[in-house]
């Protein structure tokens, strides 16, 4: 037995479309966004949820909060699950981050996992996220399925530890295709199993596949 974890990235967020470095701005979900945590919510509401957990920033809490309120389960927030901290970068675009720091830019495009300047590095998120699922696991009984609203940044790091993975490199640099708005990743813990990723099936027309690795986050 196991204890399995349904990660659900947020649902489209205010700059996702303009491809801007929003990290831990709490910023809302767009039109879009709110229709698609309807929708995961939706599909989730009929399975045995126990818990949910989920960021503090709202574009993440907010797409589970339908489900929280369907099943009249209290959503417990972590701030292990929080996207990355960007640091001076945070809120700009890519061509402002090139602009202002090219060879740091540089480095990041080629793919190294780069701290930004007054910020984190996707390691440092890699091993919040994992200490967060750990520390719920321990205090779970075998069988319980538990929610968890977050970000693509916890979510990919999360998935390459499960699949045994290293992050020699940056996040996105991998064999995984960044997670789309309000996609599902299923993990069992407490042996760190990947079982799914990326599952989409539920949104239909409202699916918007990341196109690029800058609307990860």
């Amino acid at each position: 037995m196991a204890v399995t974890y349904i990660l659900v990235r947020h649902g489209e967020a205010e700059g996702n479309r303009e491809h801007r470095f929003i990290g831990q701005s709490d910023v809302p979900l767009s039109p879009l966004g709110v229709q698609q945590a309807e929708a995961v919510s939706a599909r989730l509401a009929d399975l045995p949820v126990t818990g949910i957990i989920a960021s503090e920033l709202q574009r993440a809490s907010n797409t589970v909060a339908p489900l929280a309120a369907r099943l009249e389960m209290p959503i417990v927030h972590d701030a292990g699950l929080k996207e990355i901290a960007n640091g001076d970068w945070n809120g700009m675009l890519p061509a402002e981050v090139a602009a202002r720091w090219p060879e740091l830019w540089q480095r990041y495009r080629g793919g190294e996992d780069v701290r930004r300047p007054g910020g984190e590095r996707w390691a440092d998120v890699q091993g919040r996220a994992i200490e967060t699922i750990t520390r719920d696991a321990a205090g779970r009984s075998d069988g319980e399925l538990v929610v968890v609203g977050t970000h693509g940044g916890p979510t990919l790091g999360l998935v390459l530890w499960a699949a045994g993975l290293s992050l020699e490199r940056g996040l996105f640099t991998g064999p995984f295709a960044p997670a789309a708005n309000a996609s599902i990743t299923t993990l069992e813990m407490p042996d760190a199993r990947l079982v799914g990723y990326n599952d989409v099936g539920h949104l239909g027309a409202l699916a918007r596949r990341t196109s690029t690795p800058f609307e990860r986050e």
